[in-house]
């Protein structure tokens, strides 16, 4: 993949930091004063995704603009040539620096699928709303501020986020990193802004894909030489508590058993060779020897690949898109009530208003049902029969995002899923690719699996999100050019042993 062809990518990123501990010399974190340094990750209460969900849900009339944003979160059509197409719909963890003397607090996304660090500007019109949520840059207020002004854009799904370039001190990891260059963002676009808990993004991939020419800030940092070594480390704690980055080092506290490194095949994201992808031991992807490429990402908190493939998974885990399990849920409570209103002679908007689905959430989907029951009723079907074909229509209505829910008690019966990278396979066991929430007061199990469309150019592509990256310890050598995986462990001790140098 070309460096402009994957940058056409979505925001799920994160950042992945990493060290090589050579056979049992000293561990990391007995570096020297320039490094390592851990960073706090804090998770969200509510990924921007889930916040607008709970808008729509709030307010239907925002329904219809929720499925636009969600739906174009990994299209590409209409992009312009050379600008990155991002997504951070499912960004679920921050960590917090400073820009400036004194410094400027913000709340970052770390992202490894990106290049360049960008915070919303205090030169935002009063008309931008997501800026006004969220923290701003000041350059009057810097001592060490430096003017740049060059124009700066990123393509989102829902539009272009832009402003321009300035240069200051960045306060990253707990050190001062000199003449970092950044953007000032005036414009974001769409209401998946306004959700967002975060101020900005903090790029960790490389410089071949930035934007502007800007040198990302992990290689200021080496070049710098505020870290020992130029890899770092991510912990994602998929539990109640927070993850952990890690700058030029690892945090033995948060991983057993030795790494597994495989190669980069590409030095534009942490792109590598997937080999398989099989699921209770049948291939479902990376078949006929090929293999695929991937990229781990902490900023996605899914799996994302290939259609075909994600299908094939969630079809053996018993997964349905969300629209289809509410539409479901609306057949079995509703059908026969469905059934003698339409024997009354009532229409549809009257139906569903005395069933109390309209006006609401449900309404669209409950006058979409009563019709297709007047025209299996027309043909003398049986209640049996109609069920049926009411299951069928449910099936075919697309879900926003691609979500699929699970049935949560089906959890101890699901097939492991194998990822098999250079040569060994890393399972997840079902607890570890089901999403657990509540809901309402109800458990609510999703898929944690989600398609991705992309030109049939860049062959089958895997974005190891959060799900993965949750259950495997992620390290990036930066030096070597390698990203490598070891079984995470789950220790309150670990974030003491990780104290700033």
């Amino acid at each position: 993949l070309s460096a402009w062809s994957w940058r056409q990518k979505m925001l799920e990123r994160g950042l992945l930091l990493a060290v090589l501990c050579a056979c049992a010399t000293a561990l990391p974190f007995q570096g020297k004063g320039k490094g390592p340094h851990s960073l706090k990750m804090t998770k969200l209460d509510r990924t921007p995704r889930e916040e607008l969900r709970m808008l729509a849900e709030k307010d239907p009339k925002l329904a219809e603009k929720l499925a636009a944003t969600i739906h174009s979160k990994y299209s590409m059509v209409g992009v312009p040539h050379g600008m990155g197409i991002h997504n951070f719909m499912d960004a679920q963890y921050y960590v917090d620096i400073g820009l400036g003397t004194p410094a400027q607090s913000f709340k970052v996304v770390p992202d490894t699928g990106s290049s360049n660090l960008w915070v919303p500007s205090s030169k935002c019109k009063f008309t931008e709303i997501p800026c006004d949520l969220h923290s701003k840059y000041w350059a009057k207020q810097s001592s060490t501020y430096v003017v740049n002004g060059t124009d700066f854009a990123i393509q989102y799904g829902t539009g272009a986020c832009s402003g321009f370039l300035s240069t200051d001190t960045l306060t990253f990891g707990g050190v001062g990193i000199k003449s970092q260059t950044f953007a000032e963002v005036t414009h974001e676009p769409g209401i998946a802004f306004i959700a967002a808990k975060f101020d900005g993004i903090l790029g960790l991939a490389f410089d071949s894909i930035a934007v502007d020419h800007v040198t990302p800030p992990f290689n200021n940092m080496v070049a710098q030489s505020l870290v020992d070594e130029p890899i770092f480390s991510f912990y994602i704690n998929r539990h109640e508590g927070e993850g952990e980055l890690v700058l030029g080092g690892t945090n033995p506290a948060h991983y057993e058993g030795p790494f597994t490194w495989v190669p980069l095949t590409n030095e534009t994201y942490w792109e590598f060779a997937l080999d398989s992808v099989s699921v209770g031991g049948a291939p479902v992807s990376c078949t006929g020897g090929m293999g695929c490429h991937a990229i781990a990402d902490s900023g996605t908190s899914l799996l994302a690949g290939p259609k075909e493939a994600v299908e094939a998974i969630n079809q053996k885990i018993g997964a349905v898109g969300i629209a289809e399990a509410q539409c479901k849920a609306v057949v079995d409570q509703y059908v026969d009530q469905f059934i003698d209103q339409i024997a009354n002679k009532k229409t549809p908007k009257e139906i569903c208003a005395q069933l109390q689905l309209c006006p609401g959430k449900q309404c669209m989907v409950c006058k979409t049902l009563v019709r297709q029951v007047i025209d299996v009723v027309s043909a003398n079907e049986t209640r049996d029969e109609i069920h049926e074909t009411l299951y069928k229509a449910c099936s075919q209505l697309p879900s926003p995002g691609g979500e699929s829910a699970v049935d949560c008690d089906a959890l101890p019966s699901l097939p492991h899923i194998d990822f098999v990278i250079a040569g060994k396979p890393f399972t997840l066991s079902p607890d570890q690719y089901v999403l657990k929430m509540s809901q309402q007061g109800a458990d609510v199990c999703l898929s944690g699996f989600m398609s991705i469309d992309l030109p049939p150019a860049l062959g089958p592509f895997w974005i190891l999100g959060d799900v993965f990256m949750g259950a495997y310890y992620t390290a990036f050598d930066y030096g070597k050019k390698r990203v490598g995986f070891a079984p995470s462990v789950d220790s309150p001790s670990a974030v003491e042993a990780s104290k700033v140098a």
